[in-house]
């Protein structure tokens, strides 16, 4: 009987459609100094890629210099992708180092 339902359960691994979501694309751009209140506007357009069988939700995160920035979800179609953009406003005119992570929360409701 064991043996039965971990086949079975191997066979639902192998043949229940899944999202297969991936950052295929990152660009950063950066406003000009706002000298009145020194600062810039960081936008970080993304392009996500679903390859899989189903759709799915994932969740984009934009670092400036290693702080959690902005935060956003996208849902993607199964076998498409979707253009998105996060923005934060920074203080300082001064160089910035970005990154982008990607994460698949537990539900559409959540975060991760």
């Amino acid at each position: 009987m064991v043996v039965l339902a971990m086949v079975l359960l191997l066979l639902v691994v192998i043949f229940v459609p899944r999202a297969n979501i991936r950052l295929t694309d990152v660009q950063y751009q950066t406003s000009s100094c706002d000298p009145v209140t020194s600062s810039v506007v960081a936008i970080a357009s993304v392009t996500l890629t679903n390859t899989g069988g189903a759709a799915g939700y994932i969740v984009v995160h934009f670092y400036v210099d290693g702080q959690g920035r902005a935060t956003s979800g996208f849902y993607v179609a199964a076998q498409s992708a979707v253009h998105g953009t996060l923005t934060a406003t920074i203080s300082g005119c001064v160089y910035h180092n970005y990154r982008i992570d990607t994460c698949y929360p537990p539900s559409e409701s959540s975060t991760c």
